[in-house]
């Protein structure tokens, strides 16, 4: 079991969050009517943690398994559903996978299958969110 912790507090200016992951800061924002933006919405963070844990248990994967994979690559659309009240949801997520390799369609199907069953974050928020995965 492993236990992360990760602090976020109101920034100075409106809807801006500062958080703290060990010695790593990042802001979340959205586009202010001024047009800055300090950094991604949390929606576009969320999708980042996805990408970012797939793309993770792939290197291990090919890494682990010496698979001629190379240039892999997620381009992930989420779309979300208002609930109204200034609600709303996460409601599907659609992730294309894209790698070079000479791996037969079948072949990259099961190794990409093995990555999401290893990968943690995905495997957390598909149990609440429709995801479509497809290799492109």
């Amino acid at each position: 079991m492993s236990v992360y912790e990760v602090t976020s507090s109101l920034g100075d200016q409106e809807w801006q969050i500062n958080n703290q992951a060990r010695q790593h800061n990042f802001v979340c924002d959205d586009i202010h009517e001024d047009g800055s933006d300090a950094g991604p919405n949390p929606v576009e963070y969320l999708t980042g943690a996805v990408n970012s844990c797939i793309t993770m248990s792939t290197g291990m994967v090919i890494k682990s398994r010496q698979l001629p994979i190379k240039n892999f690559h997620l381009n992930t659309t989420v779309t979300t559903k208002d609930l109204g009240h200034s609600r709303s949801i996460v409601e599907s997520m659609t992730i294309e996978v894209g790698m070079t390799t000479d791996l037969s369609t079948e072949e990259q199907q099961k190794f990409v299958d093995h990555v999401l069953d290893v990968s943690t974050v995905y495997q957390t928020v598909k149990k609440a969110v429709a995801i479509t995965v497809k290799l492109i």
